[in-house]
């Protein structure tokens, strides 16, 4: 009787080893594509931000160059052309003063725009994460599922070494001795 169970949970555990081998097949496949979407997210997600951040920069450069011109502009070129002559005390004053107040606008540049660049950092923080959450999930579930299914298969492979150490036992056993030995 136990060769016919040995053989009978041989077979079944074959083919449970065979199901759980093709999901794990179909899992596998579905994993590393989501793996890979979530890359490929990834890094249009940083293409993107650096994008921003390259655009907050330049921003910022045309406002500096925006600010020094307008406040350059109209005092003209100190001292003479051939350079023979010095720069006078009242033009000493205004160029102090006008370098003073491009200082000034250049300091609130960097606050301003300092400020801008953290805020749309926590912006395209809650972005990124809109964006990536539901397939990192998908993605987890998947290597759950897929640690699951392979250690259902380890256990099946283990269910089919045992039915057939039993068939095998069963058999021996079911087979006459005709030697005579006993």
């Amino acid at each position: 009787m136990g060769f016919l169970t040995g053989g009978y949970l041989k077979m079944y555990s074959a083919k449970l080893r065979l199901q759980l081998q093709h999901q794990l097949t179909s899992i596998t496949m579905r994993h590393n594509k989501v793996q890979k979407q979530v890359g490929e997210m990834e890094k249009r997600l940083t293409q993107m931000q650096q994008s921003q951040n390259q655009m907050l920069n330049a921003s910022m450069q045309a406002a500096n160059a925006g600010a020094y011109s307008s406040i350059f502009q109209g005092m003209g070129s100190f001292g003479p052309a051939n350079g023979t002559n010095p720069i006078d005390t009242s033009q000493s004053t205004q160029l102090q003063q006008a370098n003073l107040m491009y200082q000034q606008a250049q300091q609130y540049n960097s606050v301003f725009f300092t400020q801008q660049k953290f805020l749309q950092e926590q912006n395209f923080d809650q972005f990124r994460q809109m964006q990536l959450e539901p397939l990192q999930q998908l993605e987890e579930s998947l290597a759950i599922e897929k640690a699951n299914i392979e250690t259902r298969l380890a256990t099946v492979k283990e269910q089919e070494e045992s039915a057939k150490a039993m068939e095998k036992q069963d058999r021996k056993d079911a087979v006459a001795d005709y030697t005579g030995q006993g």
